[in-house]
């Protein structure tokens, strides 16, 4: 029982070597045009020999790889070559929109400690101050710019709380 346990590995490696062949690309390319001889095996059955033909072995596929341009506007990427403009609105107004959308984002937060309610309050007197004037000035000032009113038309107008 020894004998066979510590044959066993030396088995297996012999049986995975014996199977492998050359990867060079001659090898490769030469061994894919011809079909694998037949090979007979024993009917342990019906106790007569069989002649298994394998299947013939197609040609790899060729692979071709073409440069694509990269996408317009992609923030994680230089922009591409045919790129008109890098940025789709004014500096202005993409400020004012990364502004107001960290408001809204605290604004939506929900502050279930006091630790919390400190915290959000915090970030909304700094985020969303003047934004409201802010946006009206930017409504004004492109109101002849369809595509950035269209990107304005998402804000509410009155945010910020009103002194009493």
């Amino acid at each position: 029982m020894g004998t066979r346990v510590g044959l066993f590995p030396l088995v297996m490696m012999l049986t995975l070597t014996a199977g492998c062949r050359d990867a060079s690309g001659d090898a490769v390319s030469a061994d894919n045009a011809v079909a694998p001889p037949p090979v007979v095996s024993f009917n342990a059955i019906e106790g007569e020999s069989i002649e298994v033909v394998a299947a013939r072995q197609r040609p790899s596929p060729e692979v071709t790889v073409r440069a694509q341009p990269a996408p317009m506007n992609s923030l994680d990427l230089p922009p591409s070559p045919d790129a008109v403009q890098p940025l789709p609105f004014p500096q202005e107004v993409t400020s004012f929109m990364v502004d107001r959308d960290g408001c809204d984002h605290f604004r939506g937060e929900e502050p279930y400690d006091s630790e919390r309610r400190v915290f959000l309050i915090e970030n909304i007197a700094e985020l969303c101050t003047g934004t409201d004037a802010k946006l009206a000035m930017l409504r004004r000032r492109y109101a002849g710019d369809a595509a950035v009113i269209a990107a304005l038309h998402g804000y509410e107008d009155h945010i910020e709380a009103r002194p009493q």
